[in-house]
């Protein structure tokens, strides 16, 4: 008899070790990175199906091999018996998730989410942000914001430097003290948002917003620059298939020291393909209608000698052509690169063709998560400029091309709650030194998201 239990013995430890193998090779395919191999190794080994050891990582590997069905189902005989392993629940939502099944998804990820912390609860976040998102779809869906900042600007006026201004006859000069001279201030700024999407049919929604932003300088003499902006948009989108496609219109006003000074009408329609889970692309026309009011101004700094902006010989129609593409990489830092290419052409409606011209530009841009709760980015923008008409009798067309840098930090302080500092650097090269100007400016931004 103890032979017999010695040799029962041996054959229990035998087959557990049979079913402990294939369960061992799918974990060590995971922990390479090799996820698709893993789900292979797995599917090899169907006599391990039932197994919890083998379940669990069976599960995981399905569902990083691009097999969602088999790997919830193995995950949901793991947690009949294991009920308590939050690894094992949460890889279970996210299965959901890749499924389309949202609400168990949301049930899921809600049950982990009071006892999570650290980069368990800020994943945990990400996924209910994206379920929200997707929920926009096929139910109605609002979102808004506050931001608070403070910076510091190098040019708070797109000014020149004082003395002869470049490509101009002699005698053309911008005095020290003028208000065109280059001026450098601090600044204060807030900003509130909001917007949402109804569907009312398959794939069909309206979609709206508006924003508010004010920015305050903090010298007295520079509050002639003090800005205040109303942007409100609206219109109509379709989901279908791989494809979103856009109709709506913007709206935008402009106040300069607390006086109306340029409205803005866009008509705005655009297409978007979802290639694959990696590549986004995207076209939209515009064609906008800006329309500018003479506002009262300063001659100089110090305010002695008002004049009138004579802006309103400044109105235009813009029409322009954008197309993008959006590529995300498969790495931990989630890495995004947009690059996008522009052309449009600005008419006058005053009859003033030196203010008309052919624009163009290029935009290349990047995003990536290195840590938790940290989000970097960092854009390079070029437009070049080329007027229709020479500046003035016997001056050439004038000629201009923009470029800027800028870099951001932000950090999620908690769900809500996030951190960013921003930097910005503008240089526009001009023919005609009216124009010719480069600024920098920091930023460091508080924002509070309502979820």
């Amino acid at each position: 008899m103890q032979q017999a239990g010695a040799w029962i013995s041996l054959l229990c430890l035998t087959c557990s070790l049979a079913v402990a193998a294939p369960a061992d090779e799918v974990k060590a395919l995971l922990e390479q990175g090799k996820d698709r191999q893993a789900y292979e190794a797995g599917k090899a080994a169907p006599e391990a199906l039932g197994t919890p050891l083998f379940d669990f990582y069976f599960g995981i590997a399905a569902l990083n091999g691009g097999v969602p069905g088999e790997g919830v189902l193995a995950l949901e005989r793991y947690l009949l018996q294991h009920p308590e392993n939050r690894s094992a629940q949460f890889q279970l939502a996210r299965g959901y998730f890749i499924l389309g099944e949202d609400q168990r998804a949301r049930e899921e990820f809600s049950s982990l989410a009071p006892a999570a912390s650290g980069a368990e609860l800020e994943n945990i976040n990400q996924f209910l942000d994206a379920i929200r998102a997707r929920e926009s779809r096929y139910k109605p869906t609002s979102s808004a914001f506050v931001e608070l900042g403070a910076g510091y600007d190098t040019n708070i006026n797109s000014g020149i430097r004082s003395g002869q201004v470049a490509g101009l006859p002699a005698g053309f000069v911008v005095l020290p003290g003028q208000s065109s001279e280059r001026q450098a201030d601090s600044y204060s700024s807030a900003l509130a948002g909001i917007q949402g999407a109804y569907p009312f049919a398959p794939g069909w929604s309206l979609y709206g917003g508006a924003m508010l932003m004010a920015r305050s300088h903090s010298h007295s003499r520079s509050d002639v620059f003090d800005q205040q902006i109303l942007a409100v948009q609206g219109g109509l989108s379709l989901l279908e298939g791989r494809s979103l496609y856009r109709l709506g219109v913007d709206l935008l006003r402009l106040s300069v020291d607390n006086q109306k000074y340029l409205s803005l009408n866009t008509l705005v329609g655009e297409w978007q393909y979802q290639n694959d889970q990696y590549n986004r692309f995207a076209v939209s026309l515009q064609h906008s209608r800006q329309s500018y009011q003479n506002i009262d101004s300063f001659l100089d700094i110090n305010k002695t000698l008002r004049v009138s902006s004579g802006a309103d010989v400044r109105d235009s129609s813009l029409t322009s052509l954008t197309g993008a593409w959006t590529h995300t990489l498969a790495h931990r830092w989630n890495p995004v690169f947009t690059t996008s290419v522009n052309a449009g052409s600005e008419r006058n409606r005053k009859n003033r063709p030196d203010l008309s011209r052919d624009l163009w530009g290029v935009r290349a841009s990047v995003t990536a998560q290195p840590l938790a709760r940290w989000t970097l980015g960092s854009g390079l923008s070029y437009q070049a400029s080329r007027y229709a008409s020479e500046f003035a009798v016997g001056i050439p067309a004038r000629r201009d091309q923009y470029y800027a840098l800028d870099l951001s930090a932000a950090y999620a302080l908690d769900r809500n709650w996030s951190l960013r500092g921003e930097y910005q650097q503008v240089e526009q090269q001009s023919s005609i030194g009216f124009f010719d100007y480069s600024r920098r400016s920091v930023a460091l931004k508080l924002r509070y998201d309502f979820k």
